[in-house]
């Protein structure tokens, strides 16, 4: 079977019995339209599903590409082992970069900067990175450059996801990661349920 589709339905299996309300603490400081996509589980589920493939994986090391206000970094700290390391990176939007988290999490490292500048990685070692999720600026051109940059960072067996791949800019670049530009990788589309602009699950073989 397609790795990357036996992932998939590996974490909606786990969805299955995953309590959402256990996750609720956590989100307290998040707006109603956060909390309601992680409660969405019918056009975007993949909040519940990272937590659930994050608790399947358990890595020790995640690498988060567009952190925004911080609800997908809150989802896999709920069952990111405490000696397992997230960095998360955002650009500058105002004050709202990491607003939804107001906790202090000892394995959570926040950085607010554009992700195509690797002076933002000092002392990173990206090549020990589990778990990938690339939601940064929606564009061809963008995600396109962010691939070119990671994808030799991307070690055999780790596992990449991808945000809104079925928008009109991601779309080909998706297609691309398909054919092979950046190296062998088992793709999947889960756009259905876990997003309804689309989401992609590739595994570096």
């Amino acid at each position: 079977m397609n790795k990357a589709k036996e992932l998939y339905e590996d974490g909606l299996k786990r969805m299955d019995t995953f309590k959402v309300e256990s996750m609720m603490p956590a989100l307290k400081d998040c707006n109603d339209g956060a909390i309601n996509d992680v409660l969405n589980t019918n056009g975007c589920a993949y909040y519940q599903w990272t937590t659930c493939i994050v608790d399947l994986l358990k890595p020790k090391q995640v690498i988060e590409l567009g952190g925004a206000m911080g609800v997908w970094t809150l989802c896999v700290l709920h069952y990111l082992p405490e000696d397992s390391k997230i960095y998360s990176i955002t650009l500058e939007e105002g004050g709202l970069e990491f607003s939804f988290i107001k906790d202090t999490y000892s394995n959570l490292n926040m950085i607010i900067g554009n992700d195509l500048d690797l002076q933002n990685w000092r002392n990173v070692p990206m090549k020990m990175t589990d778990l990938w999720f690339f939601d940064a600026l929606h564009t061809r051109d963008h995600l396109t450059k962010e691939l070119n940059l990671y994808a030799q960072n991307i070690k055999e067996g780790a596992v990449a996801l991808f945000d809104d791949i079925e928008m009109p800019e991601l779309a080909p670049v998706w297609e691309d990661l398909e054919d092979g530009r950046w190296g062998d990788f088992d793709t999947y589309n889960a756009t259905d349920p876990l997003h309804y602009s689309g989401y992609g699950i590739a595994i570096k073989l």
